[in-house]
């Protein structure tokens, strides 16, 4: 089966957690977290042609707005 690798940038270690779970919970498994020569993080993934980079990018949005909700309501 043939894969695509998506590329997601982070700010920080955290945010590259929640980048990764988000791109695990379309289906995408990250194969790589590396820093670039600018200071960010970047999260590779590889997936089949089903999952669409928007189905990552929706994901990885859920996955932040989750934690946030969860720490605004501590």
């Amino acid at each position: 089966m043939e894969k695509i690798i998506t590329q997601r940038k982070a700010q920080d270690d955290y945010h590259a957690t929640l980048v990764a779970q988000g791109m695990e919970n379309a289906g995408a498994d990250v194969i790589s977290i590396t820093n670039d020569n600018h200071g960010y993080i970047q999260i590779y993934c590889k997936h089949p042609k089903s999952v669409n980079a928007e189905k990552i990018d929706l994901e990885i949005i859920r996955e932040i707005e989750s934690k946030a909700e969860y720490y605004l309501n501590l």
